[in-house]
């Protein structure tokens, strides 16, 4: 290889060498750390020295452990309330949003402004908004004549719909964004000519816009579920898993076993057995868009 060709790889590598170090230190390092400790008894104060080599026992107590179950359980009770509506609800408004109409840009905005907010500051309003005794939204209920209220957050019937109304209200500025930019590449030309074919709005809606926006669904439904599974500080703030494990989920789950009971080797084994399941759940997706989107 020639000096020159050698001196530009050198300085390539040496541009991206932070980004790698940085990889390598934040994301490489802890995961592989994670999955050593998961076969441990690990010793959170004196580290190696005190820890024992257990093998997969930690994996065994996960899969035997209720919570873990519940967790998982209410992750894809979850996701299949919140998904949905999050991915209908944005594509609708997205679809609004682009047509030229009084007061665009600042309902844009407003749309927006939730997905910006400080989650734990936008949690702790929601959760007075829905306060079952002194919350306005029960008041409003009460003042139409509504007599048996709902208690939101104190029921567990109704604590996790709300936690997840939460949760679709504060992504739904970030996926109208993604849909009004999908809808943006769609050439004017087609519903033109479907124009001129007689095809009513519905008709243009489901055979135009559909299909040309459904690489954009596909991202923000494969985005959206992982961000679901993920959900922490929602169920934190709002009802600390409660009541009764209704709104446990296994992120919770892991964060209690990890800094409330210090049982890291058990905490990272969940972990795990939960990126394998968050994996599992993109593939099926992966493979199942081969039959609806259209590229």
């Amino acid at each position: 290889m020639k000096k020159s060709a050698i001196k530009r790889n050198v300085e390539a590598y040496m541009f991206i060498l932070p980004s790698l170090v940085g990889f390598i230190g934040f994301m490489i390092y802890p995961i592989v750390y994670s999955f050593v400790i998961s076969l441990m008894k690990w010793n959170m104060v004196k580290g190696f020295n005190a820890s024992k080599f257990i093998g997969f026992n930690n994996y065994l107590k996960a899969i035997k452990n209720d919570y873990f179950i519940e967790g998982i359980f209410n992750n894809f009770k979850f996701s299949l309330m919140a998904v949905p509506l999050l991915i209908i609800l944005s594509l609708l408004i997205a679809v609004l949003l682009n047509k030229e109409i009084y007061g665009r840009s600042m309902l844009r905005t407003m749309y927006f402004m939730p997905y910006v907010a400080t989650v734990t500051a936008a949690a702790v309003v929601f959760s007075v908004l829905f306060h079952p005794v002194f919350g306005p939204v029960n008041g409003f209920l009460r003042f139409i004549g509504i007599k048996d209220l709902p208690q939101w957050i104190a029921s567990s019937k109704y604590a996790l719909p709300t936690i997840a109304l939460f949760w679709v209200w504060k992504q739904l500025g970030y996926c109208i964004v993604i849909y009004l930019a999908g809808l943006q590449g769609i050439p004017k030309s087609y519903y033109e000519a479907a124009s001129i074919d007689g095809a009513s709005g519905f008709k243009k809606f489901w055979h135009i816009t559909m299909p040309l926006v459904s690489p954009t669904t596909f991202f923000l439904v494969i985005t959206s579920v992982i961000a679901s599974l993920q959900l922490f500080p929602e169920v934190k703030i709002m009802t600390d898993g409660g009541p009764g494990t209704a709104t446990v989920t296994a992120v919770y789950h892991i964060y209690r076993s990890g800094f409330e009971d210090y049982k890291m080797g058990y905490a990272s084994a969940v972990a795990w057995l939960f990126f394998v399941i968050v994996t599992i759940v993109t593939l099926i997706q992966w493979v199942g868009q081969k039959k609806w989107v259209k590229y």
